[in-house]
């Protein structure tokens, strides 16, 4: 084996070399635009089979990569201006620079997606095979109401009897914060603690808290681990509530795999980010993070490269203890953790099937403080245990995670990428040297060309141009964090995202100014370019190359900037929306004067509902009514708890029969029995979450995605304005139930059939007793 692993490494190496020969040859310009023609057009005719082929994957990365390589060696030897004149020299080098990483992380993106791997089922296991699960649920700050969803379906979680612990890790509560010199942070303390210790009594969870806040959420988990004994440990955000099938296509890994540690899952949200919000993306383009769940991690997965992301993900306590816990030195426990593992030989796995549904950050303010801190963290990896000099680790293992880090290096790129023509434009600084010939045979093709590349890879979950938007969006904020963490990177602190927010009026973000100011900027070079032109008519052909480039950088910064303007933008089609048949009849009167409803939201504080029927003719509306409303669960007749509800509103009709969609506040002594039927009927299906991530997104060509992009761009510049001139500062907080907005759709078939019970689902991963334990 170890002869025949030498030998494939030779040949690699000599492929290597044939391909760095041919990359690295000297030709006329003219032949390499005839190449260049060739490649993007082989690569154009190519791109619609790269997700489904691996043949032709690996030929359209393998011309691409003979392209990129020749243009970075002719961007090395032919294009810096002399060292004679340092500035522009400097000015030179640093966005060879900039260009230069890209063009390593395009190879190193090439090895990660080259080929994605697709994980079958666990094979079944035995009742006597079952390993004991943990159930952490790690909180700060979050509401009672959004608490009490995720424990209850933490609590379903389809296992067997008394293989299961659920645990609510309260860090909100803590000593030090129930003894704080504040007297107001001290009595929000205790009121807090002795909220969830009665919530968690009455749910039979246990609740855990600690001496003092140390070490943020890995030092909350550790806590409780240090009371627990679980084979296993699910950890889930308190606001990432699982499905019912979780440790049932996950949990028989562990016993297949002696060596695993790890089983991480997809992070699915039900609200949209900010970003796409704010900008007016429709509700087809694939959300922002699923190229990474979709695509990356799945080829990250196959080169032994999966790592924790926090939540929605599964672990061997063994592996956990080897290492101490869960990692603390930095801000980004979880990635740091997996690497932690991985160094001492323990493997992972990637399942891409969504099992719990989350919450985004609300605001664009919460969202860049949750990105700060993920880039604060990943270069805190990056600067105190580089798994580049990590022993322990394979050299795909290496790579991986080098990769992931350095991606959060954006900031820095992104930035150069803005202001380098504005170098030219604002001091006449001379960045490359270059013909026209040459931008026609080398520039515009290698730019066309990773362009392709990616839309070939990413077409179903990220549309042209729109990575761009999102790191332009966030490069003024990053920026800061990045530098700050090199400069000192131990003396990051650990800022929780909030989770409680709601958007009830559109407003300008208070974080408005370095977004704005950047845009601002390169306006500024649109105008220094126009001068150019006129004062200098001998520039006017490099004007119109570097002037070309600063447009466009401006067009996606007003894009971007649109980021700031929160807006109420709810989707058509909710992604917590149900169908579900339920009873209702008036207060004090007997269930036998129910009538029929269909529900389509609930929350733990909130519902809404259709009658089944003309509501104009029930007797029993009006805004302020008191009813009691019972839903019709078959397969979980536990469930069907009696709820008292006030109605407070009614919206025009909402669908062909002219039924009106009524909104109504749940008393709060059901605060648990409406967290159980909320956690059942709108989290508790797992297809659910794979249909949305499947059939709504659409993918986009190259370019189509520009010309969207570019459109949307024009199209926002006037109602920006407008509003950057006309909308207020953020409003004062007012936390409430966030899933208040969630509106009707029509319901995704359930993945279980009808009447199915928990024993039936449980059949779907244990083996009878009387039969053998499969090996």
């Amino acid at each position: 084996m170890s002869i025949a692993i030498a030998l494939l490494g030779l040949l690699w190496l000599l492929l290597l070399a044939i391909i760095i020969i041919l990359a690295a040859a000297p030709i006329a310009v003219s032949v390499q635009a005839f190449l260049a023609i060739i490649s993007v057009a082989l690569i154009w005719l190519l791109k619609r089979f790269v997700p489904v082929n691996r043949q032709v994957r690996f030929l359209v990365l393998a011309i691409a990569s003979v392209f990129v390589m020749r243009y970075w060696i002719w961007r090395v030897f032919e294009t810096l201006p002399s060292p004679e004149d340092p500035v522009s020299f400097a000015a030179a080098v640093l966005l060879l620079g900039a260009e230069s990483f890209t063009v390593a992380l395009f190879f190193l993106t090439c090895l990660v997606t080259g080929d994605p791997c697709d994980r079958a089922p666990p094979k079944l296991m035995h009742v006597s095979q079952v390993p004991s699960v943990d159930i952490l649920v790690p909180s700060y700050n979050e509401p009672p109401e959004l608490l009490a969803v995720t424990l209850a379906a933490a609590k379903q979680i389809i296992y067997p009897e008394g293989k299961k612990t659920v645990v609510l890790c309260d860090d909100g509560g803590t000593d030090q914060r129930c003894n704080h010199p504040d007297k107001e942070i001290a009595n929000a303390a205790r009121e807090r603690r002795e909220t969830l210790q009665s919530l968690c009594r009455d749910m039979d969870i246990v609740y855990s808290t600690r001496a003092r806040n140390e070490h943020a959420k890995a030092g909350n988990l550790n806590a409780a681990l240090k009371h627990l004994d679980g084979d296993l440990v699910l950890i889930l955000d308190a606001d990432h509530v699982p499905s019912r099938d979780f440790l049932a296509r996950t949990a028989g890994y562990f016993v297949e795999k002696p060596r695993l540690f790890l089983v991480q899952t997809p992070h699915f949200f039900t609200n949209r980010d900010p970003i796409e919000r704010n900008i007016g993306l429709p509700e087809t383009c694939p959300a922002e993070n699923e190229m990474f769940y979709t695509t990356i991690h799945r080829g990250l997965d196959r080169l032994g490269g999966t790592f924790f992301c926090g939540s929605a993900a599964l672990l061997r306590r063994a592996a956990l203890d080897e290492v101490g816990g869960i990692s603390g030195v930095t801000i980004t426990e979880d990635a740091e953790t997996a690497l932690d593992i991985h160094s001492r030989g323990w493997e992972s796995l990637y399942l891409n099937r969504a099992m719990s549904a989350g919450l985004q950050p609300e605001t664009f303010a919460s969202f860049i403080q949750q990105r700060g801190r993920w880039a604060t963290g990943m270069m805190q990896i990056l600067l105190l245990k580089n798994p580049l000099f990590r022993s322990g680790l394979s050299l795909t293992q290496r790579l991986c995670y080098l990769n992931s880090m350095s991606y959060w290096l954006f900031p820095v790129v992104r930035m150069i990428f803005l202001i380098s023509p504005l170098f030219y434009l604002f001091f006449g600084l001379q960045i490359f040297v270059v013909q026209p010939d040459g931008v026609m045979a080398y520039i515009l093709p290698y730019l066309l060309i990773a362009m392709l590349v990616q839309n070939g890879l990413f077409a179903r979950v990220r549309w042209p141009l729109i990575s761009e938007v999102y790191e332009i969006a966030q490069t003024p904020y990053l920026l800061k964090a990045v530098f700050k963490t090199f400069i000192s990177p131990r003396s990051a602190k650990f800022n929780v995202t909030a989770k409680d927010e709601t958007l009830e009026d559109e407003f300008i973000s208070p974080v408005l100014v370095p977004l704005l100011l950047t845009t601002l900027v390169l306006l500024a070079g649109i105008v220094a370019a126009a001068l150019r032109w006129y004062l200098f008519p001998g520039d006017r052909s490099v004007v119109q190359i570097v002037g070309g480039w600063a447009l466009f950088n401006l067009l996606l910064a007003i894009l971007a900037l649109r980021s700031v303007i929160e807006r109420q933008r709810r989707l058509l089609k909710p992604r917590t929306a149900i169908m579900a048949p339920a009873s209702l009849w008036p207060e004090g009167q007997h269930s036998g004067s129910a009538t029929d409803v269909v529900l389509r939201a609930i929350s733990a504080r909130k519902m809404r509902f259709v009658f089944a029927d003309d509501d104009r003719k029930n007797e029993m509306i009006g805004e302020g009514a008191r009813l009691v409303i019972r839903p019709k669960i078959d397969d979980a007749p536990e469930l069907q708890h009696e709820l008292t509800i006030t109605l407070t509103r009614a919206e025009d009709p909402s669908d062909n029969a002219g039924r009106r969609l009524w909104s109504a506040d749940i008393d709060r002594d059901h605060l648990i029995a409406a967290s159980e039927i909320t956690a059942h009927l709108v989290y508790g299906d797992s297809e659910k979450w794979m249909a949305a991530r499947e059939a709504v997104p659409r993918s986009r060509g190259l370019i189509s995605g520009i010309v969207f992009v570019l459109r949307l761009s024009l199209t926002s510049i006037v109602p920006s304005a407008i509003a950057l001139f006309t909308y207020r500062g953020a409003p004062q907080d007012n936390p409430e139930d966030r899933y208040r907005n969630a509106n009707e759709t029509e319901a995704i078939k359930y993945y279980l059939a009808d009447n199915t019970s928990d024993s039936d689902l449980s059949a779907a991963f244990l083996l009878p007793e009387d039969e053998g334990a499969r090996t």
